[in-house]
């Protein structure tokens, strides 16, 4: 078979890339770095929690939700309050005992 002019060079040459295909292989690079940077920082923080004193909880309401973290006396306080009446929201005093249990802090429920 009679090959045309040229045929095997532009096999062995280095093919140049144009602007755009540089420019979408560094996007992608950039993207690649920020992703997994993102899933080391994740894995590596973390999140606080309930125990040795401290409650952490979130609890949601009608309008929304909420996160509450308090420690010490201010933690044995809140989990000293007796529940409230029954109500739509009863989401907060629900967690709130679960918080207080995990932390070891004694609760007034009735």
């Amino acid at each position: 078979m009679v090959y045309a002019p040229g045929h095997f060079k532009a096999v062995t040459q280095r093919r140049e890339r144009s602007r755009r295909e540089r420019l979408s292989v560094r996007i992608a690079g950039l993207l690649t770095i920020l992703i997994v940077g993102l899933v080391v920082f994740s894995i590596t923080t973390r999140q606080k929690s309930s125990g040795n004193g401290c409650i952490d909880f979130n609890y949601s309401t009608m309008i929304g939700g909420a996160e509450t973290y308090k420690c010490g006396a201010a933690a044995r306080r809140m989990c000293a309050t007796p529940p409230s009446a029954r109500s739509i929201d009863t989401d907060f005093q629900v967690e709130l005992y679960k918080a207080c249990r995990k932390a070891g802090i004694p609760t007034r429920r009735s």
